[in-house]
């Protein structure tokens, strides 16, 4: 009777590993700055074989290292934390389509954007999964929808050379309707 009901246990095992299907990582944007501008803090999230979007270890957003702009390297926990402060996960949909990621640096910078949420949509297009990271921009750049793919922050130092916040953040990508290249830059406070 035992052996039986651990037979079963891992069929359903088995089974539900078979039914999770094919993961696939996908960038949502880069954070880039000028202090050590060679290395990139890429934002991630991962989507299944239906576009649904998928927690890794119980979170819908990762983050890693582009160590001299090409060599993965996992966020130590500590700066980890520190990221997911700025670049907080704010809800999702009941289908898994659409969550919302909550761009805290914009409270450091003057800008004139109705709110900082960055709205990550999965779709399929053409038989393809892509993921798209949408924000409202203000009235200096006609109320467009930006397609986020980096974020720029020139970084201020004080007298001995640590970072105390940003001269300005730029927002870079795409015009979600037009396709074309999109750039706004706003000034720190």
């Amino acid at each position: 009777m035992k052996m039986n009901s651990l037979l079963i246990a891992g069929i359903l095992i088995l089974s539900n590993t078979a039914l999770a299907g094919k993961v696939t990582e996908k960038r949502i944007f880069n954070l880039e700055k000028s202090l050590n501008s060679e290395n990139i803090l890429t934002i991630v999230t991962q989507t299944d074989e239906n576009c649904k979007f998928v927690p890794k270890n119980n979170e819908y957003i990762d983050f890693y290292w582009l160590m001299d702009g090409a060599t993965r390297k996992e966020v130590h926990p500590m700066i980890r934390s520190k990221v997911q402060e700025r670049v907080k996960f704010a809800g999702i949909n009941n289908d898994r389509s659409v969550f919302n990621v909550r761009l805290n640096d914009l409270s450091e910078i003057k800008h004139d954007l109705e709110n900082n949420i960055i709205e990550v949509r999965s779709e399929i297009n053409n038989g393809v999964c892509t993921v798209k990271s949408l924000i409202k921009l203000g009235a200096s750049a006609k109320y467009r929808a930006l397609n986020l793919k980096r974020t720029f922050c020139e970084v201020e130092t004080n007298m001995l050379g640590v970072p105390n916040g940003c001269q300005f953040l730029e927002l870079q990508g795409t015009d979600n309707n037009t396709n074309e290249s999109l750039r706004v830059r706003f000034k720190g406070k």
